[in-house]
């Protein structure tokens, strides 16, 4: 009962559900709720995977549906494309002379049973050899390299499609179309229709939730589980084995989603790895997940089963679910935020300034005058200025066109690095502001340059909206409400049924200047000139109280707030800032592609957009660019969706756990090393160069000779408005606040 009344807010949201499917108009018959039941199964399973996950890890595993869907494809793939009886019919001819329906039944079975076993060993192996790497690393991190845990998975998806099938198979298609139980159970309601998959899916779903609850409440092992996920390190001085324990979690979880995915592919197709499993589906998970406050297992399935019954009911009554996906993201925005004060410290150990790395120091002083740093450095801007402008003249118009869609991303990463790199708001759904600002340059029928104004300052009053109650949450809780908020602007924003009805069919390019846009070259050019003003604007940013506020308060809230720092106003600004940049970008990306298609602004391509903002680097104005820079060569030198899946997979996890700032990191480090190198030869003393950078870009240590003669490094104290700072969040809010 007191558990009860503990979630008294998630257990008046499931009580609404009722009287909403009651006064839907025209009723909701029988067979439709029976509907409701069959897909709030699979939810209900994915849910629970996420539950564990958060349960004994602490973080959310947004890989959770693209576990399940590499089992889906391997499972489609045996039954379809038949590869253990071509191997047979290879290495015996006459063994198999010919597949009787005994053997297809066994194969049927043997290939369901592999699947599943199948996702369980690949859970466990993501489990040690990412999850386990990333342990002391803050939670959001674990978060982030799920992500890339997606593309990754999407392309071993590819890989099995390869592997598995013939060419002939490949190129006559169909090989994951759904695969049907070998069993005849019909049942017809109305005008609702029943099937196996359709009975199999529920009482697979029931046993597995009951089985696992049971598992959690009464065994050893889910006692270990539980004493694992309040205190690891504890734990472990009771002589529980974390590693064990936890390795025993992720083969479930892999269970779980495995087995969601195998029943789902029995009724619809699976997919092949060209696409990742749908974000739209995942953020429906999310508002399970969210009811159950991330901990507990029945909630997540009664919370399944009033969305999955809500779902269909408002499918049938109004023909369209758009108006309850738009609702998504104030429902679980609500939930976070009454749920906000109960979170654990753990649950909020997810500081984004992880991600950021090691802050990016200028070149030293000493250095900038010498002969071969000068050289170095015009000849590295004049091979990128050379690269940029010549590269339209090498491309064909159809690749000038990607690489124009790359810049106008590279004006959203920037967006990211003010909001997430600076002012530690980490945003999942950042091309949701994209998307407000190309459907209001589409529909205000402006002209190009004031549309484009028009569009980044509707950008900036809409990200400040979702600013003020975003400002409450933080790190995960932050990330889960702005992707579903990306999620509620498709269904609303750009849905013909709702305010898409208002986008005019296409969106003409114009002529500027007397130069025509339409062509590719010359709209490259000025996608161009906005990344450059971009830049020259957030680098000026970078030099201003704003920026030193909103690092000092990412890095030391209680020390920013102690020198009078008002961090609802600073990072209002962040949002503003970052949405005026990416409703900006939005609107250039709705004049490249000519209209603004939903799929087009997809939650799909917030992640991406996230993904290579981190593979390029939080920490420095370079990160970005670099990381869309990458993302360009990628995408020109390869037209696999799979390879480019699986880099992208494997380079983000890489990044985070050798080099968490990105690429940039890696490039400065090199840089300094090479600065090193100069000045060593022509016998120049840089100090900077022998310690570890700080926020502001100097060593934190001096030099100061001890008692013996020998060299001793002590803290520098830098004393501004008469007060000492010695760290650098404290340097950061006395400087931000003399301003």
């Amino acid at each position: 009962m007191k558990a009860l009344l503990r979630r008294r807010a998630e257990v008046l949201v499931l009580l609404a559900v009722l009287p909403v499917v009651l006064l839907l108009p025209g009723g909701t018959p029988v067979g439709v709720l029976g509907l409701g039941i069959v897909s709030a199964a699979g939810l209900a399973l994915q849910a629970a995977g996420v539950v564990l996950v958060f349960r004994s890890n602490r973080f959310v595993n947004f890989a959770q549906l693209q576990i399940g869907a590499v089992a889906g494809t391997l499972f489609a793939l045996l039954v379809n494309a038949q590869p253990v009886f071509r191997g047979v019919n290879a290495v015996c001819p006459p063994c198999l002379e010919r597949v009787t329906p005994t053997l297809l039944k066994a194969s049927y079975w043997g290939s369901l049973v592999v699947s599943l076993l199948f996702a369980v060993g690949l859970s466990w192996l993501l489990y040690l050899l990412v999850v386990r790497k990333l342990e002391r690393a803050p939670r959001l991190v674990l978060t982030v390299a799920s992500i890339f845990l997606i593309t990754l998975l999407a392309g071993v998806q590819r890989a099995l499609v390869t592997v598995l099938t013939t060419e002939d198979q490949r190129q006559f298609g169909g090989m994951t179309r759904p695969v049907p139980p070998p069993l005849d159970l019909e049942l017809q309601t109305g005008s609702a229709r029943f099937v196996t998959a359709d009975f199999l899916s529920v009482g697979v779903a029931v046993a597995a939730l009951v089985a696992v609850a049971l598992y959690l409440a009464r065994s050893r092992t889910g006692t270990a589980i539980r004493a694992t996920a309040e205190n690891a390190s504890r734990a472990q001085t009771l002589g529980v084995d974390v590693v064990r324990v936890n390795s025993r979690v992720w083969m479930l979880v892999g269970a779980l989603s495995g087995a969601a995915a195998v029943l789902a592919a029995m009724s619809a197709p699976a997919g092949d790895g060209t696409a990742p499993a749908g974000a739209t589906v995942l953020v429906r998970i999310l508002v399970v997940v969210v009811v159950a406050r991330f901990t507990s297992l029945p909630m997540a399935g009664l919370a399944a089963l009033a969305f999955g019954v809500l779902n269909a009911a408002v499918q049938y009554s109004i023909g369209s679910t758009t108006v309850l996906d738009g609702t998504l993201v104030l429902v679980i925005s609500g939930l976070l935020l009454l749920q906000r004060r109960e979170s654990s410290r753990a649950d909020r150990d997810t500081s984004s300034a992880y991600l950021a790395g090691r802050q990016v120091r200028p070149v030293p002083p000493e250095l900038r005058d010498v002969p071969s740093v000068r050289s170095l450095r015009r000849s590295l801007g004049t091979a990128l200025l050379v690269v940029l402008v010549g590269a339209p003249f090498m491309l064909s118009p159809s690749q000038t066109s990607t690489l124009a869609t790359t810049v106008i991303y590279a004006v959203v990463g920037m967006s990211l690095l003010v909001l997430t790199g600076w002012a530690g708001q980490v945003s999942l759904g950042q091309f949701g502001f994209a998307a407000v600002g190309g459907w209001v340059a589409a529909v205000s029928g402006l002209p190009f340059l004031p549309a484009l104004l028009l569009a980044a300052l509707a950008g900036s009053i809409v990200a400040v909206l979702v600013g003020l109650p975003a400002l409450r949450l933080q790190g995960l809780t932050l990330a889960v409400s702005t992707l579903a908020f990306a999620s509620s602007v498709l269904a609303v924003l750009l849905n013909p049924d709702q305010l898409g009805r208002y986008l005019p069919d296409s969106l003409a390019r114009p002529v500027l200047l007397g130069v025509d846009l339409d062509d590719q070259r010359a709209f490259y050019y000025v996608t161009l000139l906005f990344l450059a003003l971009t830049v020259t604007g957030v680098a000026g940013l970078r030099r201003s109280r704003t920026a030193r506020v909103l690092i000092a308060a990412r890095d030391n809230e209680a020390a920013a707030q102690s020198f009078g720092i008002s961090l609802l106003r600073a990072r209002l600004q962040a949002f503003a800032v970052s949405g005026f940049l990416a409703a900006l970008a939005g609107a250039l990306f709705a004049y490249q592609q000519g209209s603004v298609a939903a799929d087009a602004y997809g939650v799909e391509q917030s992640l991406l957009l996230f993904t290579f903002t981190v593979i390029g680097g939080l920490g420095s104005i370079a990160g970005p660019l670099v990381g869309f820079g990458a993302l360009a060569v990628l995408t020109l030198s390869t037209t696999s969706p799979g390879l480019l899946a699986t880099i992208n997979g494997l380079g983000g996890i890489g990044l985070l756990l050798l080099a968490p700032g990105g690429l940039a990191q890696l490039g400065y480090d090199l840089r300094d090393g090479l600065l090193r190198r100069i000045a060593r030869r022509a016998g120049i003393v840089v100090p900077s160069l022998e310690g570890p950078a700080t926020a502001e870009g100097v060593a934190p240590i001096s030099p100061k000779t001890g008692p013996s003669g020998s060299t001793a490094f002590v803290p520098v104290r830098y004393a501004l408005d008469r007060q000492w700072a010695t760290t650098t969040a404290a340097r950061a809010a006395v400087e931000a606040r003399r301003g």
